[in-house]
């Protein structure tokens, strides 16, 4: 797994109106019953489940363990104590001389009284020679749809600071790898993932490219801006490639020659399709430029 990897998010454009109603996070209860006693500094995060985020799980990594409230009752001394690293590997040293090494912390489910159980949790620690470690988190929502978080920085020193990372919300689609469309830029890929942007810095959720049939295939139309006068242009695009975790793409798309710079809108669909999610919108805006290359994500 890369320290830099290039499906991170980029954030392209502006979400468009808001048919579904998203959970307030900001108002969500950051209270912890009880608390162990620490060894080092400790860093939180909140999980919140559902499509109202009734079920909070915090998750405190204290030096090399982690605490997860795996029954969700806000009790941290009472889930038979922390994970603990494991399949640790040194990895040798970077290309600047730092060591190279990563491990994990795994729990086979999360089983909150009476609610959904959310399983195959795991959380990815690794330093491939950056500054700072770097976390991923994965797990299978309800026991069933796979998704990601982190590759950003979730962390907070105290528990009124946590990131709020929402698993069953509403999601919707966000462009990667850049954040704007040029003309003339060539053959590039149209990629797309489906996110809760949550609550704090590092706090999206993202569906796993495995969390779809192979044969559900994500439409994309692009409303381009044109010059006065001239007739409306759209183009559409099937996204029939996966990759890197979340990421779902075209790799022949390019950018009509008749565009001019100003504001693209684009829309998703899922033809004939019932997908296992819902959307908060199915549109998002995306500036369009007429020279230079496009502004790569730097996540």
């Amino acid at each position: 797994m890369k320290s830099r990897l290039w499906c991170s998010l980029a954030i392209t454009g502006l979400v468009l109106g808001s048919p579904l109603e998203a959970a307030d996070l900001a108002r969500i209860d950051r209270t912890i019953a009880r608390e162990p006693t620490y060894k080092s500094k400790p860093k939180y995060c909140l999980l919140v489940f559902g499509a109202e985020a009734n079920t909070r799980v915090w998750m405190v990594e204290d030096g090399e363990s982690l605490y997860v409230d795996r029954n969700a009752n806000g009790d941290l001394t009472d889930d038979d104590g922390p994970l603990v690293q494991s399949t640790n590997r040194n990895l040798g040293r970077s290309s600047a001389g730092g060591l190279k090494w990563d491990c994990e912390y795994l729990l086979d489910a999360i089983r909150p009284a009476d609610r959904p159980r959310q399983s195959k949790f795991r959380v990815l620690r690794w330093n491939y020679g950056d500054k700072e470690d770097r976390y991923g988190l994965s797990l299978h929502l309800d026991g069933k749809t796979p998704m990601y978080a982190g590759w950003t920085e979730f962390w907070a020193s105290s528990p009124d600071k946590a990131a709020v990372i929402h698993f069953g919300g509403p999601l919707q689609p966000r462009m990667l790898r850049y954040k704007e469309f040029v003309v003339d830029s060539g053959t590039r890929r149209l990629s797309l993932a489906f996110i809760n942007p949550g609550l704090g810095e590092g706090a999206h959720s993202r569906l796993s490219m495995y969390a779809l049939p192979a044969a559900t295939v994500p439409r994309v139309k692009i409303q381009w801006p044109v010059a006065a006068g001239a007739p409306a242009l759209a183009t559409l695009h099937n996204l029939t490639q996966r990759c890197c975790y979340w990421e779902y793409y075209n790799s022949d798309f390019k950018v009509p020659q008749t565009a001019v710079a100003g504001t693209a809108t684009v829309t998703v669909d899922f033809p004939d399709t019932d997908i296992p999610f819902e959307l908060k919108t199915n549109q998002i805006e995306v500036p369009v430029a007429l020279t230079g290359l496009a502004t790569e994500d730097d996540e």
